[in-house]
């Protein structure tokens, strides 16, 4: 893969991944699948990632109007994952944003690598998103090669206000609701480096399928939010679900998982910084 186009490249998920296919020296185009403005932050994560050349910044329509030189090698990103978890939903029935990256996709159905972000959630037999289950079963049948990543919860820096653990970070700069979203998955949880590492290595690859990412431990988003002095009435809508996975699902333990004070340091630093200098 020479060049990854990511859709919505500034989501949680899909910003880390951004910023480490740049470290590989791999171009990005950053595609904007709504008004950049509504981006929180916008000006500090242009920071972390504008000074790279091998970086571009686009909208949809800019996208859709040079698309001569989209072939060949190239990898397509999209994060379903943080899409759902900030509510934004609504994108999978837009079809001024669906059409043209369908439509591209089934142009170049022979040239592109199709990388899918996609929430846990789907190997839940009770999912409530016809929007996203249609939008992923067309998707990933249009790439020479598609790669679906399932991931529980995630947290470190950048995390959303969507999830429990940056909702208390976050309370100590301004008042915020604390609880837990019926969205968070709170079944496992990864540290973002320690997901990161295992999709960019699998993407190398180039196997293809589906996988499921783990930590390996019992109960670890829990005691990790034990860690952080979360009361249980924040935590009402824990996850109790037993996903359903089969033979076509490779499940991947990660071969890292940091440290609860490490982690959760890093990500209140990270909160620190951005939410002092606001207030």
């Amino acid at each position: 893969m020479d060049k990854a186009i990511m859709f919505g490249m500034y989501e949680f998920v899909n910003f880390h991944i951004c910023k480490s296919l740049l470290n590989k020296g791999i171009e990005v185009k950053g595609i904007h699948l709504e008004d950049p403005e509504n981006v929180p932050f916008l000006d500090e994560k242009r920071f972390e990632v504008g000074r790279n050349a091998n970086f571009i910044e686009q909208t949809l329509p800019e996208w859709e109007s040079n698309l001569e030189d989209e072939k060949n090698n190239i990898g397509i990103f999209i994060s379903v994952y943080d899409l759902f978890m900030s509510k934004k939903d609504h994108i999978f029935q837009d079809e001024a944003v669906t059409k043209p990256i369908i439509q591209y996709l089934e142009n170049n159905k022979n040239d592109v690598k199709i990388v899918l972000i996609l929430p846990v959630q789907l190997l839940t037999s009770t999912f409530k998103g016809k929007e996203i289950e249609n939008f992923v079963s067309l998707i990933k049948a249009l790439g020479k090669s598609t790669q679906l990543f399932y991931l529980p919860a995630i947290y470190g820096p950048w995390q959303t206000p969507d999830f429990l653990f940056q909702q208390v970070f976050i309370s100590n700069y301004q008042k915020v609701d604390i609880i837990s979203e019926e969205r968070e998955w709170t079944n496992d949880i990864l540290f973002i480096n320690d997901a990161i590492e295992p999709i960019l290595e699998l993407i190398e690859t180039e196997k293809t399928g589906g996988f499921l990412l783990e930590s390996g431990r019992k109960n670890h988003w829990l005691r990790c939010a034990d860690y952080l002095e979360i009361s249980e009435n924040h935590m009402q809508n824990k996850s109790s679900e037993i996903l359903q996975v089969n033979s076509a699902i490779v499940k991947i333990p990660v071969k890292k998982v940091t440290p609860f004070n490490k982690a959760i340091k890093e990500q209140r630093d990270h909160v620190q910084r951005l939410y002092a200098n606001h207030l």
